[in-house]
């Protein structure tokens, strides 16, 4: 089971796969809805409250460290958009791997979020997409025991393109 906090696109891929999601949102801004495709224009300004479904539980989520934790208790690695700081913290808690916004896995007793320095990205609906394509990958080779892009190695997605890059430290 993973944890995903904050990108319904993600969600949506990753339990299409047939992987268990737990879901965590809060709220659907403008720019929410220009950037993940999978979110309808009229949700802008309203919660994000998804309808369960097949491998999908979800939660409305404002970044609480111990509801975090509570939550995602039995999930084998966190993924975050949104509460970056947060969901490193209850991964690093829990033992287990974390992916913030770029495509990169946290690996519990190496390198730690809060230790390198994670670039500001300007996401459109494009380069949004990519980003979530190649974080499903990179969850599908985790649940497959292959290789993953570990920190401080990283991909950077922006616009068109993506930049394979390491990481600066703080």
């Amino acid at each position: 089971m993973i944890t995903i906090v904050g990108s319904r696109l993600l969600m949506n891929i990753i339990s299409r796969v047939g992987i268990k999601v737990k879901y965590l949102s809060d709220f659907v801004t403008p720019n929410d809805v220009m950037i993940d495709c999978s979110i309808d224009p009229l949700e802008a300004n309203c919660y994000d409250v998804v309808e369960p479904f097949k491998n999908v539980e979800s939660y409305l989520f404002f970044g609480d460290d111990d509801e975090l934790f509570k939550i995602a208790e039995g999930s084998d690695i966190i993924v975050a958009h949104k509460y970056l700081d947060v969901a490193a913290r209850v991964a690093e808690k829990m033992e287990i791997p974390f992916m913030p916004n770029i495509v990169t896995t946290f690996i519990p007793g190496k390198i730690k979020f809060e230790e390198v320095e994670i670039p500001k990205v300007e996401y459109d609906s494009i380069s949004y997409a990519l980003l979530c394509s190649l974080q499903a990958s990179e969850i599908i080779k985790f649940y497959n025991k292959k290789d993953l892009i570990v920190a401080p190695e990283a991909v950077i997605v922006e616009s068109y393109y993506y930049l394979k890059t390491t990481l600066r430290m703080r």
